[in-house]
Protein backbone atom coordinates (compact mmCIF):
# COMPACT_ATOMS: atom_id res chain seq x y z
CA UNK A 1 0.00 0.00 0.00
CA UNK A 2 1.48 3.55 -0.79
CA UNK A 3 1.70 6.70 1.22
CA UNK A 4 -1.26 8.61 -0.89
CA UNK A 5 -3.18 5.37 0.11
CA UNK A 6 -1.89 5.11 3.79
CA UNK A 7 -2.85 8.92 4.06
CA UNK A 8 -6.61 9.00 2.52
CA UNK A 9 -7.32 5.69 4.90
CA UNK A 10 -6.17 8.26 7.58
CA UNK A 11 -8.40 10.75 6.55
CA UNK A 12 -11.11 8.95 6.54
CA UNK A 13 -10.45 7.53 9.75
CA UNK A 14 -9.76 10.89 11.32
CA UNK A 15 -13.43 11.92 10.00
CA UNK A 16 -15.04 8.80 11.78
CA UNK A 17 -13.21 9.27 14.80
CA UNK A 18 -14.05 13.04 15.04
CA UNK A 19 -18.10 12.84 14.21
CA UNK A 20 -18.01 10.13 16.76
CA UNK A 21 -16.67 12.28 19.11
CA UNK A 22 -19.09 15.11 18.42
CA UNK A 23 -21.83 12.94 18.48
CA UNK A 24 -21.17 11.77 21.63
CA UNK A 25 -20.96 15.01 23.29
CA UNK A 26 -23.89 16.89 21.62
CA UNK A 27 -25.54 14.68 19.74
CA UNK A 28 -26.11 14.14 16.07
CA UNK A 29 -28.73 16.57 15.54
CA UNK A 30 -26.32 19.56 16.85
CA UNK A 31 -23.70 18.18 15.12
CA UNK A 32 -22.64 19.88 11.18
CA UNK A 33 -20.35 18.29 8.81
CA UNK A 34 -18.33 22.07 9.54
CA UNK A 35 -17.97 20.83 12.94
CA UNK A 36 -16.63 17.34 12.13
CA UNK A 37 -13.77 18.75 9.42
CA UNK A 38 -13.27 21.72 12.08
CA UNK A 39 -12.41 18.95 14.68
CA UNK A 40 -10.40 16.44 12.15
CA UNK A 41 -8.63 19.58 11.01
CA UNK A 42 -9.60 18.54 7.03
CA UNK A 43 -11.08 20.80 4.75
CA UNK A 44 -15.16 20.40 3.93
CA UNK A 45 -14.38 19.39 0.54
CA UNK A 46 -12.09 16.52 1.81
CA UNK A 47 -15.51 15.70 3.51
CA UNK A 48 -17.31 14.86 0.04
CA UNK A 49 -14.68 12.88 -1.12
CA UNK A 50 -15.08 10.36 1.50
CA UNK A 51 -19.09 10.89 2.76
CA UNK A 52 -22.36 12.04 0.43
CA UNK A 53 -24.28 12.95 3.88
CA UNK A 54 -23.29 13.69 7.43
CA UNK A 55 -25.66 10.41 7.83
CA UNK A 56 -23.40 8.16 5.87
CA UNK A 57 -20.30 8.83 8.87
CA UNK A 58 -22.97 7.21 11.10
CA UNK A 59 -23.21 3.80 9.28
CA UNK A 60 -19.51 3.86 9.10
CA UNK A 61 -20.16 4.01 13.28
CA UNK A 62 -22.57 1.63 13.84
CA UNK A 63 -20.65 -1.14 11.63
CA UNK A 64 -18.16 -1.36 14.75
CA UNK A 65 -20.94 -1.30 17.20
CA UNK A 66 -23.40 -4.17 15.29
CA UNK A 67 -20.15 -6.69 15.09
CA UNK A 68 -19.39 -6.19 19.20
CA UNK A 69 -23.71 -6.38 19.53
CA UNK A 70 -23.04 -9.53 17.18
CA UNK A 71 -20.77 -11.15 19.71
CA UNK A 72 -22.68 -10.34 22.27
CA UNK A 73 -25.23 -11.75 21.31
CA UNK A 74 -24.08 -14.96 20.15
CA UNK A 75 -22.36 -15.41 23.79
CA UNK A 76 -25.53 -14.28 25.58
CA UNK A 77 -27.36 -16.79 28.21
CA UNK A 78 -30.05 -18.56 27.11
CA UNK A 79 -31.70 -20.22 24.25
CA UNK A 80 -31.46 -19.42 20.69
CA UNK A 81 -34.72 -17.41 20.79
CA UNK A 82 -32.57 -15.68 23.55
CA UNK A 83 -29.78 -14.95 21.24
CA UNK A 84 -31.84 -13.58 18.59
CA UNK A 85 -33.57 -11.06 20.85
CA UNK A 86 -30.35 -10.17 21.98
CA UNK A 87 -28.99 -9.11 18.63
CA UNK A 88 -32.47 -7.51 17.28
CA UNK A 89 -33.28 -5.39 20.42
CA UNK A 90 -29.99 -4.17 20.91
CA UNK A 91 -28.70 -3.24 17.45
CA UNK A 92 -32.53 -1.36 17.46
CA UNK A 93 -31.70 0.25 20.82
CA UNK A 94 -28.67 1.73 19.21
CA UNK A 95 -30.87 2.54 15.84
CA UNK A 96 -33.10 4.46 18.41
CA UNK A 97 -30.54 6.12 20.18
CA UNK A 98 -29.19 7.28 17.47
CA UNK A 99 -31.83 9.53 16.66
CA UNK A 100 -35.49 9.20 14.22
CA UNK A 101 -34.31 11.96 11.67
CA UNK A 102 -31.13 9.02 11.62
CA UNK A 103 -32.71 6.29 10.37
CA UNK A 104 -35.66 8.30 8.30
CA UNK A 105 -32.48 9.58 6.54
CA UNK A 106 -30.54 6.00 6.24
CA UNK A 107 -34.39 4.69 4.92
CA UNK A 108 -34.44 7.30 2.29
CA UNK A 109 -30.90 6.62 1.03
CA UNK A 110 -31.37 2.91 1.28
CA UNK A 111 -34.25 3.38 -1.44
CA UNK A 112 -31.70 5.04 -4.05
CA UNK A 113 -30.35 2.06 -6.14
CA UNK A 114 -26.59 3.12 -6.31
CA UNK A 115 -26.38 3.11 -2.45
CA UNK A 116 -24.88 -0.35 -1.37
CA UNK A 117 -24.84 0.33 1.97
CA UNK A 118 -28.41 -0.48 2.92
CA UNK A 119 -28.00 -4.02 1.20
CA UNK A 120 -25.17 -4.67 3.12
CA UNK A 121 -26.67 -4.28 6.00
CA UNK A 122 -29.54 -6.46 5.17
CA UNK A 123 -26.87 -9.47 4.14
CA UNK A 124 -24.95 -8.91 7.20
CA UNK A 125 -27.99 -8.50 9.58
CA UNK A 126 -29.48 -11.86 7.63
CA UNK A 127 -26.71 -13.70 8.23
CA UNK A 128 -26.38 -13.11 12.30
CA UNK A 129 -29.55 -14.62 12.18
CA UNK A 130 -28.64 -17.59 9.91
CA UNK A 131 -25.40 -18.22 12.23
CA UNK A 132 -27.51 -17.78 15.25
CA UNK A 133 -30.46 -20.25 14.36
CA UNK A 134 -27.57 -22.74 12.71
CA UNK A 135 -25.59 -22.74 16.05
CA UNK A 136 -28.40 -24.32 17.40
CA UNK A 137 -29.24 -26.71 14.91
CA UNK A 138 -25.11 -27.82 15.45
CA UNK A 139 -25.55 -27.80 19.61
CA UNK A 140 -28.61 -29.99 18.76
CA UNK A 141 -30.84 -27.46 20.27
CA UNK A 142 -32.99 -27.17 17.01
CA UNK A 143 -33.40 -30.00 15.08
CA UNK A 144 -31.84 -30.92 11.49
CA UNK A 145 -34.76 -30.07 9.50
CA UNK A 146 -35.50 -26.25 10.57
CA UNK A 147 -35.61 -24.42 7.82
CA UNK A 148 -32.94 -21.80 8.65
CA UNK A 149 -33.12 -19.83 5.51
CA UNK A 150 -36.70 -19.39 5.64
CA UNK A 151 -36.46 -18.37 9.53
CA UNK A 152 -33.81 -15.95 8.86
CA UNK A 153 -35.78 -13.96 5.77
CA UNK A 154 -39.14 -13.75 8.23
CA UNK A 155 -37.15 -12.87 11.42
CA UNK A 156 -35.09 -10.18 9.14
CA UNK A 157 -38.70 -9.02 7.85
CA UNK A 158 -39.61 -8.65 10.88
CA UNK A 159 -36.71 -6.45 12.03
CA UNK A 160 -36.99 -4.20 9.10
CA UNK A 161 -40.66 -3.63 9.55
CA UNK A 162 -40.40 -2.66 13.04
CA UNK A 163 -37.92 -0.41 12.45
CA UNK A 164 -39.81 1.44 9.20
CA UNK A 165 -42.98 1.59 10.84
CA UNK A 166 -41.33 3.72 13.91
CA UNK A 167 -39.70 5.71 11.20
CA UNK A 168 -43.00 6.02 9.03
CA UNK A 169 -44.86 6.71 12.69
CA UNK A 170 -42.17 9.29 13.55
CA UNK A 171 -41.17 7.96 16.73
CA UNK A 172 -45.30 6.84 17.51
CA UNK A 173 -43.98 2.92 18.05
CA UNK A 174 -41.31 1.35 20.50
CA UNK A 175 -39.80 -0.66 18.18
CA UNK A 176 -37.79 -2.09 20.96
CA UNK A 177 -40.48 -3.47 23.10
CA UNK A 178 -41.81 -4.90 19.85
CA UNK A 179 -39.85 -6.71 18.65
CA UNK A 180 -39.15 -8.14 22.49
CA UNK A 181 -42.73 -9.39 22.32
CA UNK A 182 -42.19 -11.03 18.97
CA UNK A 183 -39.25 -12.72 20.35
CA UNK A 184 -40.83 -14.42 23.21
CA UNK A 185 -44.01 -15.49 21.51
CA UNK A 186 -44.32 -15.68 17.93
CA UNK A 187 -40.41 -16.44 17.12
CA UNK A 188 -40.74 -19.17 20.18
CA UNK A 189 -44.17 -19.89 19.08
CA UNK A 190 -42.45 -20.86 15.02
CA UNK A 191 -39.65 -22.66 16.50
CA UNK A 192 -41.46 -24.85 19.01
CA UNK A 193 -41.83 -27.65 16.74
CA UNK A 194 -38.54 -27.46 15.83
CA UNK A 195 -37.12 -28.03 18.98
CA UNK A 196 -35.51 -31.22 20.04
CA UNK A 197 -35.95 -32.58 23.72
CA UNK A 198 -32.31 -31.28 24.70
CA UNK A 199 -33.59 -27.64 22.87
CA UNK A 200 -36.77 -28.05 25.65
CA UNK A 201 -35.03 -28.91 28.92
Amino acid sequence: MGKRQIAAMQTRLNLITAAEKLIAEKGFECVTITDIVREAKVSIGCFYVYFRHKEDIVNEIAKSRFSVMEAQAKSAEGDVCDKICNFLTESMRYICDTGLHVAQQWQRNIMETEDQDGKKKLVYDRSVIQEILQAAVERGELSANTPVEQFRDWIAAQYYGTGDCWCITNGATNPVEQLEQYCQVMLRNALAPYRTEKGKS
